[in-house]
């Protein structure tokens, strides 16, 4: 049986190393799939895999967070649990079955006729969709797993990008080797199956147990996916692939962040899912302190330290012709802070409390908020009116999730404490900024941009830490100097 006294530190540097290795594939080879693909490229890679992931999204039904929730809750007993994965995985694959069928009508019936093939390589995410049950060793806070299994699958399709991709047609060499990959991640979770679980029989009031809160958590998904993905699919169908191209190479430089962040409230939901059960509230709100504390932090230090750099960036990272993509950077900027929040607070009580409801209504109202600007600013504005499209639907759910968690949580005390380092962030973005316009764009003058945005955000910070008593900072930077041994 797994460790059910895991470390939450240690759980968060594997999932942190786990996102790493998810996030840094796309990272690292886009500025070389980038020039070999080209903007085109890299938008139909795009367009196809948004709407296979889409596909996918909905198959899954926000299982990965009840699955996650429900296992945490009853892991002490495991019969129970065992009865309750198997009538969950069981509803899990009846669902997908026909999600699988509306996406084969899909590919013959309604997909352009030149994509036709690259859909039919992208099918391999509803295959791994299918068989995921990341969600039973994440209600064990067994985090190790994941990256353990991701590592040498990820580095494997690194190579295989820059031994096979070599020109431009070699785009479904690309998408089969990203599909691929991600499909035998997911088969690997099968092979540890037995330590953690079996199958076992159930009634039919356990199987259909599931359908109310899946089903709740179901329009969540879809919502969510329409200000997740719906901007690039609008983006190809109302502007241009190569628009599509520049978005694409912008939000995997806001995704990548924003993953690190994310990480802290997905190894929290199972601990707090257990704790709640035991009506341990002290320890709760404890938790979620200090990791909305720590979110906004480091999303802060990120978010204006991206936005100065970014046109640098773009251009130094995926070449002159991405300049574009630079500018989408620093609208969406933003995002990373409010995703940060928003996850803590997902994350850490709207699900574990099962406000399944409330969650609903939030993501409807970025999804709404999403779709009604993207109609509005694409057609004029292409890539850049999906952007602010984007900081609005966050901005929406940032709004709505707060006002339901404004008493439980102490909602207004936990922004003041956050306002300091956005100011620190100002701050930082404008001293980059002024340095980025004196000088030229290069690798040498982006690093040193790095540099000085690092150490301004540090020596603030540290500044008003440690004048105003910032007790969570500090512990955290006195942990991490023992840590280290320098202190």
């Amino acid at each position: 049986m797994a460790n059910r006294g895991s470390s939450i530190k240690k759980n968060y540097v594997y999932q942190v190393l786990y996102q790493a290795l998810v996030s840094l594939l796309p990272f690292i080879t886009s500025p070389y799939v980038s020039r070999i693909l080209g903007a085109e490229g890299v938008g139909v890679y795009s367009y196809t895999y948004t709407i296979a992931l889409y596909f996918t999204t909905l198959g899954n039904l926000g299982i990965s967070q009840y699955g996650n929730r429900i296992i945490a809750q009853t892991r002490d007993d495991k019969e129970k649990m065992c009865r309750t994965f198997t009538s969950l995985y069981c509803f899990h694959v009846c669902v997908f079955a026909l999600v699988i069928v509306a996406y084969i009508i899909f590919i013959n019936f309604f997909a352009e006729h030149e994509y036709k093939e690259l859909f039919c390589i992208q099918v391999l995410y509803l295959l791994g969709g299918l068989l995921d049950i990341s969600w039973l060793y994440y209600g064990f806070e067994d985090f190790k797993l994941t990256v353990s299994r991701s590592a040498i699958i990820k580095l494997l399709s690194v190579f295989a990008i820059f031994f096979f991709v070599k020109s431009e047609d070699d785009l479904w060499v690309y998408i089969l080797i990203m599909a691929l990959g991600y499909f035998l991640n997911i088969v690997v979770l099968w092979c540890f199956f037995k330590k953690y679980a079996h199958f076992a029989k159930f009634s039919i009031k356990e199987f259909t147990q599931h359908f109310k809160p899946l089903m709740l958590l179901f329009f969540s998904v879809v919502a969510y996916s329409i200000y997740s993905y719906m901007d690039k699919i609008m983006i190809g169908a109302i502007s241009s692939t190569a628009e599509l191209g520049y978005y694409e190479n912008a939000w995997k430089m806001i995704e990548f962040p924003v993953a690190f962040v994310t990480s802290l409230g997905t190894v929290m939901l199972p601990r707090i899912s257990n704790l709640q059960t035991k009506g341990d509230e002290g320890t709760i709100y404890r938790y979620i302190k200090k990791t909305l504390h720590f979110s906004v932090i480091f999303a802060s230090a990120i978010a204006f330290g991206i936005a100065a750099i970014a046109g640098d960036f773009s251009v130094v990272f995926w070449g002159k012709s991405f300049s574009r993509s630079g500018l989408l950077i620093e609208i969406m900027a933003l995002t990373i802070i409010l995703m940060s929040w928003n996850g803590v607070v997902r994350q850490e009580y709207l699900i574990p409390y099962k406000k399944d409801m409330q969650y609903l209504t939030a993501v409807c109202t970025g999804a709404v908020l999403n779709v009604i600007f993207n109609l509005i600013l694409i057609p004029f504005y292409g890539a850049a009116g999906a952007a602010i499209g984007t900081v609005i639907a966050y901005f929406g759910i940032f709004s709505v999730q707060n006002a339901f968690a404004w008493r439980k949580l102490n909602i207004s005390k936990l922004l003041k404490q956050t306002v300091p380092y956005l100011l620190i962030g100002i701050a930082m973005f404008v001293v980059v900024s002024i340095y980025s316009t004196y000088h030229t764009t290069s690798i040498i003058n982006l690093i040193i941009e790095i540099i000085i945005g690092g150490v301004t955000f540090i020596t603030l910070s540290l500044a008003y830490a440690y004048s105003f008593k910032d007790s969570d900072f500090t512990s955290i930077l006195d942990s991490a100097l023992t840590k280290f041994h320098i202190k």
